[in-house]
């Protein structure tokens, strides 16, 4: 590109040890359920996507390149169990999704005006439907437009799942 943006494919992670003033603000978890007492509000439905299919460090980036300003966390069980959390960074959408040790559905409760986990489940099946491209095949353009990830060429833009 000239000297107005950059254009480049991702070769690896590049997160590692950021500064405190890097770190993104977020807004604890208390601060999602508003007080409530559970589900908080939440819709409750049933998933068949393994909350473990978005553990891993590949899939959380191809998923995260779609779902912009949303963060996971996890809490473990000692029963093996754990739950998937997904927050947004405005405040306002939250989604957990409860995995138990050898069952084939999931409870998953969801709040707020974006339904993170639908677009969760959106954002794997559209890796998945892709062969799970590896970091490699992504890129990014940076440009006074704004940014854009891409897989396999700048011409091939990854969606925003909303």
């Amino acid at each position: 590109m000239d000297g107005d943006g950059a254009s480049g494919p991702f070769t690896r992670s590049s997160a590692f040890m950021r500064l405190r003033q890097q770190r993104p603000g977020r807004l604890p978890h208390d601060a999602y359920l508003k007080g409530r007492r559970w589900p908080a509000g939440g819709d409750r439905s049933r998933a068949s996507l393994l909350p473990a299919a978005v553990e891993g460090w590949l899939v959380q980036f191809a998923v995260g390149l779609q779902m912009a300003e949303a963060f996971w966390t996890v809490e473990r069980y000692d029963d093996g169990s754990y739950t998937l959390w997904t927050y947004s960074g405005d405040g306002q959408s939250w989604a957990s999704a409860d995995y138990e040790p050898g069952a084939e559905s999931f409870e998953v409760v969801q709040s707020g005006p974006r339904r993170l986990w639908d677009a969760t489940e959106a954002a794997h099946a559209w890796w998945d439907a892709r062969g799970r491209p590896d970091v490699e095949r992504f890129g990014l353009t940076v440009s006074r437009e704004g940014q854009r990830a891409w897989l396999d060429t700048p011409d091939n833009p990854v969606p925003i799942v909303r």
